[in-house]
């Protein structure tokens, strides 16, 4: 009988361990299932967070562009609508200069040396009378004369000419080359005298 009560004695006392380690194991087990969800619902918050962060930048960044882009589409607009202006004064003045006075103007700043051999290229005008005025010029020193297109010898704006029309003075054995075009005359004047030119055509 002893030995039975000790039996029942030993028994209920395994079980009373095992319901404790049982308690303790799934105390344990709540607290890091709990501890889980917290983290789970943390970094879904974080993650939110820095999703609604990149997309308030990239918005914000939207934004400051289109702001931006209107001043700049504007001034856009106005140097390219002042350009055409000035391209249609400019063909409109050049019209009435007749043949010589346009020939004329793109000599006018060419210094020949004496001597030197050269070759003309000529394009937008009749190469009969460009010939004969490069002749006037330059004498026996012109070896020969003969007609080309815009931008074949050399690679240029034509800054909104109707007609371009240059002279190309090459020295035959290549050593100068010398460009008497309009497109490089009237480049140069918007190059240096656009803003007054601008005001002239179309007021301050």
């Amino acid at each position: 009988m002893q030995e039975l009560r000790s039996t029942d004695v030993l028994d209920k006392e395994i079980q009373a361990e095992a319901r404790r380690k049982a308690e303790k194991i799934l105390k344990k087990a709540k607290e890091d299932s709990e501890s889980l969800i917290a983290s789970v619902d943390q970094n879904i918050a974080r993650l939110r967070k820095t999703k609604e962060e990149q997309e308030e930048k990239k918005l914000n960044a939207f934004e400051r562009n289109q702001k931006a882009s209107v001043p700049l589409e504007k001034a856009r607009f106005e140097v390219s609508y002042i350009q055409e202006r000035l391209a249609e004064a400019v063909n409109e003045w050049l019209s009435t200069l007749d043949v010589q006075k346009r020939l004329e103007l793109l000599f006018k700043d060419y210094k020949h040396e004496k001597g030197l051999k050269v070759h003309a290229y000529v394009y937008g005008f009749d190469l009969k009378t460009a010939k004969a005025f490069v002749e006037k010029n330059l004498g026996k020193d012109l070896t020969n004369c003969e007609e080309t297109i815009f931008g074949k010898i050399v690679v240029e704006d034509s800054c909104g000419l109707e007609k371009p029309e240059g002279l190309i003075i090459e020295a035959d054995d290549k050593s100068i080359r010398c460009c008497l075009t309009m497109s490089r005359i009237i480049g140069k004047l918007f190059d240096t005298n656009r803003k007054e030119l601008a005001a002239a055509l179309l007021g301050d």
